[in-house]
C-alpha cells in the first residue's frame, strides 16, 4: 500500500494475471497464424537487443588473439614505411557510416515493433500493418529517445572508464594489479546500474505512450513521477524481473540445446519461445497499469474498437483482473 495516495501496488499478483493472459492470447483458442504473427511482432520489438535469445559474440575477440590480429594487420598495411594508403581513411569512414546506419535501422524497427507487440497483447490479436501505421508518431518519438539514451549510456560508460586510462596517460603504462581490478569493478558496477535503470525507465514508457498516445518526453516525465511515488514496489518489481529474465535465459539455453540450435535462428527462436515473450510483456503491462488510469494500456481499448453494442460478457482482449 502506497502511503502517499493509498494506491495498492502489487508485485506478485500481476505475475499470475500475466500467466492467465498468456494462455488467453496464445492457447484459447490456439491459432498457428496468430502465433506466427505475434511472434514476428515480438521479433521486431527485440531487434535492438534485450531479448531472451539476444546477440552472441565470440569471447576470443576480447583476448590476445584479437590484439595479435590487429597488430598483424597494422604491420601488413603500414609496416612498409610508405605511410597510410589513400584509400584507408575513406574505407574506414564508409564502414563506420554503414555500421551506424544499421544500428539506427535496428533501433527504429525495434521502436516501432514494441508498439506493435504491445498492441497484439492489449487487443489480443495478431496484426502487424495496422498498429505499425497507427503508432508511427509514437514509434518515431521513441526512436529519438532511444538514440539519445544510447548517447547518454556511452558518455556515462566513457566517464566510468576514465580511471582505467589514468596510468597510461600520466605514466605511459597499462593499468594492472589492484588498480586494474578496482577499475574494472567500478566500471562494471556503473555499467550494470546504468543499463538496468535506463532499461527500466524505457520499458515503462511503452505502455504510457501506448495509453496516452504521447511523445517520449511526456512519457519519460510520467514514468519518473510514477517511480518516485512508488519506489518500494518498483524496486521489488525490478528485482523480481531480473530473476524472471535469468529464468528465461536458462530456458532459452535449454531449448536451444533440445532443438539443436534451431532456437538460435532469428525469428524462429522468437516463435518457439513466444510464450515467454508474451508473458514478460504482459507482466510489464499489468504491473504498470496499477499506477492509475493514465498508465493502463487497456483503458482506451473501447475507443479504438469499432462502434458496437456493449457485449454481455467482458471482451476476450480484456486482461485478467488483479485482486483488489
Amino acid at each position: 500500500m502506497d502511503p502517499g495516495n493509498g494506491r495498492k501496488i502489487e508485485v506478485f499478483a500481476p505475475f499470475g494475471a500475466a500467466f492467465d493472459l498468456t494462455k488467453l492470447i496464445l492457447f484459447q483458442p490456439f491459432d498457428i497464424g496468430k502465433w506466427f504473427t505475434i511472434g514476428f511482432a515480438a521479433f521486431l520489438s527485440h531487434l535492438a537487443g534485450g531479448g531472451a535469445s539476444g546477440f552472441n559474440y565470440n569471447s576470443k575477440l576480447l583476448e590476445s588473439d584479437w590484439n595479435w590480429k590487429v597488430r598483424s594487420a597494422s604491420q601488413d598495411t603500414f609496416g612498409s614505411g610508405n605511410g597510410m594508403p589513400a584509400w584507408v581513411i575513406p574505407l574506414i569512414i564508409i564502414g563506420v557510416l554503414i555500421v551506424l546506419a544499421l544500428v539506427v535501422l535496428l533501433i527504429w524497427l525495434s521502436a516501432r515493433g514494441k508498439f506493435v507487440f504491445t498492441d497484439c497483447i492489449v487487443r489480443n490479436r495478431g496484426a502487424i500493418v495496422e498498429p505499425w501505421n497507427e503508432f508511427k508518431k509514437e514509434g518515431n518519438s521513441y526512436l529519438l529517445f532511444s538514440l539519445l539514451l544510447l548517447l547518454c549510456v556511452l558518455v556515462i560508460l566513457g566517464l566510468a572508464a576514465l580511471p582505467l586510462g589514468i596510468p597510461f596517460v600520466f605514466g605511459g603504462e597499462k593499468p594492472g594489479g589492484v588498480f586494474l581490478i578496482l577499475g574494472l569493478t567500478f566500471f562494471g558496477l556503473i555499467a550494470l546500474f546504468t543499463l538496468v535503470v535506463f532499461n527500466l525507465i524505457s520499458s515503462f514508457m511503452i505502455p504510457v505512450m501506448y495509453r496516452r498516445r504521447c511523445g517520449a518526453r511526456e512519457a519519460f516525465h510520467a514514468v519518473l513521477a510514477a517511480i518516485s511515488a512508488h519506489p518500494g514496489p518498483v524496486i521489488l518489481y525490478l528485482l523480481f524481473s531480473i530473476v524472471l529474465w535469468l529464468a528465461v535465459a536458462m530456458a532459452a539455453c535449454v531449448t536451444t540445446c533440445l532443438t539443436c540450435c534451431i532456437t538460435a535462428i532469428p525469428y524462429l527462436g522468437t516463435v518457439i519461445l513466444l510464450p515467454l515473450y508474451v508473458f514478460l510483456m504482459s507482466y510489464l503491462l499489468l504491473f504498470v497499469r496499477q499506477f492509475g488510469n493514465e498508465y493502463d494500456a487497456w483503458a482506451n481499448l473501447i475507443a479504438v474498437e469499432p462502434t458496437s453494442p456493449p457485449p454481455l460478457d467482458p471482451p476476450a482482449s480484456e486482461p485478467p483482473r488483479l485482486p483488489a
